[in-house]
């Protein structure tokens, strides 16, 4: 049984085909996140959520679902799951930026899955360098992990899944394309991939506190924004700029609404 399971979902709508470029619209960000954490406390997952449920207030039975969580409680929910021994990460992208965005290898952007493949990739690099890490300090050895996605209608995992593939091969090879931290193969082993509702699991409903929190932290036109739930967050937050939270694009890649800059920059971002 793999020693760390990645727990992920998001929140935003991945299409990039809807809107005007730079418009002023709610619907302009993607969130992407994984919670990380030890396999053998899955047993305590449950009560954990219990705990964030307390605080939610909520009379909704079994799961948690952070839409249906009052907005005056939602800080205190994230601050709940921040006291566990997880670790977060999240990946924020604006997509008007990449509606005229063409990858060489690629094509463009707005093509079916592409998208969301993209912010899968980044957001798993950072997981990998992270997991890596952390693996030869409490085990001594490189594994598996244990990765469990959320169910969201209309995506095609398999492609996404042959995708991962491609990219773990041409790291194996030295061939990526481009300059990044690549996915590490050793920890790639698909027969240990599954994607679940996220209903049905506790890991699932705590990754998406963590993606719903950073996805109204920068919607500033959303009638839900807030940053403090996002800032609650912060001491599972892997690492901080570029580590634990990514914006993408980078500060030096293309603009992003100076209204929505508060919350990266409060994580260590600079523009």
């Amino acid at each position: 049984m793999p020693a760390l399971t990645v727990f992920i979902d998001e929140a935003g709508d991945p299409g990039v085909r809807d809107g005007l470029r730079y418009a002023a619209t709610r619907h302009e960000w993607l969130c992407v996140s994984a919670v990380c954490v030890r396999t053998s406390r899955d047993s305590d997952l449950p009560d954990w959520i219990d705990a964030m449920r307390l605080e939610a207030k909520a009379r909704q039975a079994g799961s948690l679902h952070y839409a249906k969580i009052g907005q005056e409680r939602r800080e205190a929910v994230c601050a709940s799951l921040a006291t566990r021994p997880v670790r977060a990460f999240t990946l924020a992208s604006h997509k008007t930026n990449m509606r005229d965005y063409v990858n060489e290898r690629i094509g463009s952007m707005v093509e079916a899955g592409k998208f969301y493949n993209w912010c899968m990739r980044l957001l798993l690099e950072r997981v990998t360098d992270w997991a890596a890490c952390w693996q030869r300090q409490e085990l001594g050895q490189l594994e598996p992990l244990k990765v469990v996605f959320a169910r969201r209608g209309g995506h095609d995992y398999r492609h996404f899944f042959a995708y991962i593939d491609l990219l773990a091969m041409q790291r194996r090879a030295k061939t990526l394309f481009l300059n990044s931290r690549g996915l590490d193969p050793a920890l790639l082993d698909r027969s240990h991939w599954s994607v679940v509702p996220a209903e049905k699991l506790a890991g699932l409903q705590m990754a998406d506190t963590v993606a719903s929190a950073f996805y109204q932290a920068a919607n500033t036109v959303s009638p839900s924004w807030d940053l403090g739930p996002a800032k609650a967050l912060y001491p599972i937050v892997e690492g901080g700029a570029d580590k634990g939270l990514t914006v993408f694009p980078l500060p030096s890649q293309a603009p992003i609404p100076d209204e929505a800059k508060a919350i990266f920059r409060w994580y260590g971002y600079k523009w």
